[in-house]
């Protein structure tokens, strides 16, 4: 036999050898009875995304066969009616199926579809007449705290918005020795607190604003004491409480907490502090809105105007690796009352909270702020089937200042309700 021949006579034994063992191999995994094994990892059940967001439906799923090894990649979904651009809450159903057909446990992922909103436009301004309107009357003063407030009517309002220009300050009480040539130390506990805000009362009490609250630090710590501006909206209510921690992984950014008894909420959420884009320092020029997106809702909203230029402000944002300031719109959140035709108060406050005080009377304190320039005051209401911004005028502004006008200094409120405002509760003017 030739060597050629020989070749041949070799390789179709060693294809036919192949060709057995492939056919063996292949009946193997055809005649296989154990179905795969899906799974979802810790965290990946529910997700939340925004109208229009993409999202990854196979995101956190493994599937194992006991024949195949990892068959991930065929894992099949029945998304059902899910539709990413239509608000509401969808479940889809994943599987998978070997090579036998054998198909998987099912495993079920929720997904909630919530309303995209935007920075709402700036509506008409209208100064003329408006029939029946209600003028204010001046509440008495709340212990606790060293604060001015302005409070319209309760009348057909729907929200509020503002221009400032976030103040300067000295705080000067903490719960033990700290850095006095500070304005603020990061590295103490404080026990007064300067915040600016605004509230709205239909049947329940909300204050929606910033706060002087902990933050981020460039070692990665989180600092014991206030050291910058940060959304809150704390409401009153007695359904809707969105009681909840951070879960970033499924698209909550914020944390929610309540306390009281009965159906009867103080709920206060706030923003997670690793999003330093929301961190807002003295001299940032800010658009805040405070209004009702939907009936029983409301909402806080914040657009940037103008980043500070101030060193102080840069200085604070380089050192610690904090982002620059960007918009902020907050989750939408109980306020009952709040968008239903029903007759509305608003109020926008500038304060120096004091921790643990509230009911009693404030304590002496040498903590100032500074120039709170309030460019500009509207309040929000529905004039021939259209929403116009109302100046928020003297005549619509019942003023207080507490707990005595002398630690309040202030220019007189302007034509577009504006004013400034510094608060000295160590000195009288």
């Amino acid at each position: 036999m030739s060597s050629n021949k020989k070749i041949i006579v070799w390789l179709i034994a060693f294809l036919s050898v192949i060709l057995v063992a492939c056919q063996n191999d292949n009946e193997k995994y055809l005649n296989d009875k154990i179905p795969p094994v899906l799974r979802v990892e810790s965290g990946y059940s529910n997700a939340i995304i925004y109208q229009g967001e993409e999202i990854n439906l196979f995101e956190g799923l493994v599937a194992i066969d006991n024949l195949e090894g990892d068959i991930t990649d065929k894992i099949e979904v029945d998304s059902g009616d899910f539709d990413k651009d239509i608000v509401g809450t969808y479940e889809v159903i994943f599987y998978v199926k070997d090579r036998a057909q054998n198909v998987s446990n099912f495993i079920y992922k929720t997904i909630e579809v919530r309303r995209m909103y935007t920075i709402l436009e700036r509506y008409p301004i209208y100064s003329g007449v408006i029939e029946n309107e209600i003028f204010p009357t001046v509440e008495n003063c709340f212990p606790g705290a060293f604060y001015h407030k302005v409070n319209s009517s309760k009348d057909y309002w729907i929200g509020i918005e503002a221009e400032v220009t976030l103040p300067f300050y000295k705080i000067d009480r903490y719960q033990s020795d700290f850095d006095a040539t500070l304005p603020a130390d990061p590295n103490k506990k404080n026990l007064d607190n300067p915040s600016l805000y605004f509230g709205g009362n239909a049947r329940l009490e909300s204050d929606v604003g910033l706060s002087m609250s902990l933050v981020l630090l460039k070692d990665g710590s989180i600092s014991v004491g206030s050291y910058a501006f940060r959304p809150f909206w704390r409401y009153i209510t007695n359904k809707d409480y969105d009681l909840g921690t951070y879960d970033r992984l499924n698209g909550r950014f914020y944390a929610v907490s309540c306390t009281g008894s009965g159906t009867q909420r103080n709920c206060f959420g706030q923003w997670d502090y690793q999003d330093t884009q929301y961190y807002y320092l003295p001299g940032d020029r800010l658009r805040i809105v405070v209004a009702s997106p939907e009936p029983g809702k409301m909402q806080l909203q914040i657009e940037v105007i103008e980043k500070s230029t101030l060193a102080y402000s840069l200085e604070l944002r380089s050192e610690n690796g904090w982002k620059d300031p960007e918009n902020f719109i907050s989750p939408i959140f109980s306020s009952p009352g709040q968008g239903t035709n029903i007759k509305t108060s608003f109020k926008r406050v500038n304060a120096i909270d004091q921790v643990a005080n509230e009911g009693k009377p404030a304590t002496s304190t040498t903590t100032e702020v500074f120039d709170t320039i309030w460019h500009n005051t509207y309040l929000y209401r529905v004039i021939d089937n259209q929403i116009h911004r109302i100046p928020m005028t003297k005549e619509r502004a019942a003023i207080m200042d507490c707990p005595n006008p002398n630690f309040i200094s202030r220019t007189e409120l302007d034509k577009n309700g504006g004013e400034v405002i510094s608060i000295h509760p160590n000195r009288e003017d």
